[in-house]
């Protein structure tokens, strides 16, 4: 005859527990965790760019380079490049800003990309300096998450549009 083994519940329940932390809840996805919605984040981190630039002097550039991932690289609408780092993008900010630019951003022609890892935009913007001058300039923005809520410029290309009779600042 067969002793009835005391501790066999006990093995059943701990499969049992096993198999309930095993499988996938109503809640589980293999979704991110920090989903984000480009289409609304870009727009915003944009416009961050633009009222940074307001908000910077030839004397203090760094409210629009810190906009700038540490190794971040600008194409540079009015000097060569590239231009990679804060030091020489705070070197171009210096004398582009001479002119106080301030920038708008032509929604109509934004074209959003890319997902929550490196999120784009392309398409055209103004400048407006302090002496009258437009400048008509495309762009191409690629942006990367460095922190939890922190988002900075990876890549940055800007340049005149070919058929602008406008000079740059220099």
């Amino acid at each position: 005859m067969m002793r009835p083994n005391s501790r066999a519940p006990y093995r059943y329940a701990g499969l049992l527990l096993l198999a309930v932390a095993a499988s996938p809840s109503a809640g589980w996805s293999r979704a991110p965790r920090h989903a984000c919605d480009v289409n609304t984040l870009v727009p915003t981190l944009l416009q961050n760019w633009a009222t940074q630039l307001s908000r910077s002097t030839p004397s203090d550039p760094a409210p629009v380079v810190a906009t700038y991932a540490d190794n971040g690289v600008l194409l540079p609408t009015c000097a060569n490049g590239p231009l990679t780092g804060r030091s020489e993008i705070t070197g171009y900010f210096v004398g582009f800003l001479k002119p106080q630019p301030a920038a708008t951003f032509d929604p109509a022609s934004r074209k959003i990309g890319g997902d929550c890892t490196h999120p784009f935009a392309s398409g055209l913007y103004t400048f407006r300096l302090n002496d009258g001058t437009v400048l008509q300039g495309r762009y191409t923005y690629v942006f990367r998450q460095t922190g939890p809520a922190a988002w900075r410029i990876a890549q940055h290309h800007s340049s005149l549009e070919p058929d602008s009779t406008s000079q740059c600042p220099h």
